[in-house]
């Protein structure tokens, strides 16, 4: 035992001189502390393009822990590197026309990523965002970063793929990852840059922007119909009024027709009769077309209004929806006669539409509230409708039914039969205005006999009690109006009567609804002589 503990301490001794460097003749790199660690480095490489490279540009990143930045070079390439970065990752640039692009790095634990930023991943962004990208970038919290999952990035670029088929082919391409090589100097673009090249030339010559199909793409819920009437060519006097298949539903005939729209040359052709007809720009108003009698205006969303002899008509851009999109409650405003011929009168409709197609439930309503329900054996059923749209049947016939979905996903319908039609749009929630918001619009109001009159009028906002959710508006002629949102139910708003007052005009008892973000608004007469109007918001 004394043998060992001598070896023992002599091994301890050798092991002391070593560490003071004692008999050697170089010195030893210390061994790091335990309690020291080298915290990695996360690269991330990329490019950021709007087809042609966007040079000498600031990137920025932001990432679940670390940020950075980086400047691009002449061929937009950039190399950010974070230190002690934990992804994912958000990343913006500005472009020289002033606007910000986007892009994302997924959540994982690799050191070494690719992240371009270009204005597809704009719309990946967007898509994965459901909400404003720079929002998005700004409050990177943890229910954002939550959203950058493997998965979720895959799905949000599967999204813009389906948005933009048939305008741009990504078929196979990652815009996120893939190697982008920028067209700058003598350098052409590569495949992917070619990609941006197509959607920049749509984006010109539909009068879209950017941010603008950003923010529809990142609102849009379900089908992507609504977002691809962006990408049509434009109208040089109206940037809504857009080429594509149109059907053209007579309000109070009962006739549809389809047309292809030349909104560049202004002209449509009838597909049935292969009939064609040119519409002529009017000189001092945006998105009028026609002539006093034949007059076409087109609204914010594409939607137009077309007059003939009195008789009024939508144009409505052609959209696939599917009928599971039909399910839930509905609020309907319809303009409707007991026999034909004879006057029409206005109603206020509350129904339930279930994931197949069928009405669950339906009332008349009015400002006191809905009455008896429509009897089980008289709820109509959706079915799809091979020419387009949908048919409505019940136990009376068959009414024709066609769906329009705004840039924001929201959905409205019209539904037209022998005896009249109605209007419907989902119940949302009604938000007052601001003091001072303006709007100018057209208003096509219907009498009683089915004949349009068509007036030009805008509106200020001067007053708003958010504790009676009323706001109260002067028209420029003078008359002034107070409205009473969500009244009598969600969606809805009501106006009293207003008395004239010294030559300035009265106006009757009201109910109204906006058809979310079409530029179309809905009145119908709460009491009196009936009426329907249909306004349509001015450029």
């Amino acid at each position: 035992m004394k043998m060992q503990y001598k070896l023992l301490a002599t091994a301890i001794a050798i092991a002391a001189l070593s560490a003071c460097g004692g008999g050697g003749d170089s010195a030893s790199s210390p061994s790091p502390s335990p309690s020291t660690s080298v915290t990695p480095t996360t690269v991330i490489k990329g490019t950021a393009a709007v087809g042609a490279a966007l040079p000498n540009a600031t990137v920025q990143a932001k990432c679940a822990v670390g940020s950075g930045t980086a400047t691009t070079a002449a061929d937009g390439t950039f190399t950010l590197n974070i230190q002690g970065a934990t992804r994912p990752c958000v990343l913006s640039v500005a472009t020289p026309d002033g606007q910000t692009l986007h892009s994302v790095l997924e959540s994982g634990t690799g050191t070494s990523a690719v992240a371009n930023i270009t204005p597809l991943t704009e719309l990946v962004t967007a898509s994965i965002a459901g909400g404003s990208t720079s929002d998005f970038f700004s409050n990177f919290d943890a229910t954002a970063q939550g959203k950058l999952t493997s998965a979720g990035v895959s799905a949000g670029t599967a999204n813009v793929v389906l948005v933009l088929s048939g305008t741009v082919d990504l078929t196979g391409i990652d815009p996120l990852k893939d190697t982008l090589v920028a067209a700058h100097g003598d350098t052409p673009g590569n495949a992917l840059d070619q990609r941006l090249d197509t959607l920049g030339t749509a984006l010109a010559s539909s009068k879209t922007s950017i941010s603008d199909l950003s923010e529809a793409v990142a609102s849009n819920k379900g089908s992507t119909d609504g977002i691809k009437t962006l990408l049509n060519p434009a109208s040089a006097t109206c940037a809504t009024y857009r080429s594509g298949k149109y059907q053209k539903v007579d309000l109070t005939a009962n006739t549809i027709q389809r047309f292809t729209v030349d909104a560049v040359a202004l002209t449509r052709t009838n597909d049935a009769t292969s009939a064609s007809e040119q519409f002529q720009a009017y000189a001092s108003e945006a998105c009028r077309f026609g002539n006093t009698d034949a007059r076409l205006l087109v609204s914010k969303s594409g939607i137009g209004l077309e007059r003939r002899a009195g008789a009024p008509s939508l144009l409505i851009p052609e959209q696939t929806i599917p009928l599971s999109e039909l399910a839930g409650d509905w609020v309907a405003m319809s303009f409707e006669r007991e026999t034909n011929p004879g006057n029409y009168g206005s109603g206020l409709i509350q129904f339930n539409v279930d994931g197949a197609g069928k009405f669950t439930k339906a009332a008349d309503c009015g400002m006191s509230g809905c009455g008896q329900p429509w009897p089980a054996g008289d709820l109509p059923t959706f079915s799809a409708n091979a020419n387009g749209g949908f048919d409505l049947t019940d136990t009376s016939g068959t009414a024709r039914a066609f769906g329009f979905k705004g840039v924001d996903g929201q959905l409205a319908v019209v539904i037209v039969h022998a005896n009249g039609f109605m209007v419907a749009r989902h119940p949302v929630a009604r938000v007052l205005p601001e003091v001072g918001f303006t709007n100018a619009y057209w208003d096509a109001s219907l009498n009683d006999m089915g004949v349009t009159d068509i007036t030009t009028f805008s509106n200020t906002v001067t007053a708003v009690n958010t504790t009676a959710h009323t706001y109260t508006r002067q028209r420029n002629d003078g008359r002034i109006d107070t409205w009473y949102d969500n009244v009598p139910f969600t969606g809805i708003r009501y106006r009293p009567a207003v008395a004239p007052v010294n030559g300035i005009p009265g106006a009757g008892e009201a109910i109204s609804m906006n058809l979310s973000n079409t530029g179309l608004t809905i009145s119908i007469n709460a009491s009196g002589k009936p009426f329907y109007s249909i306004s349509i918001d001015r450029p």
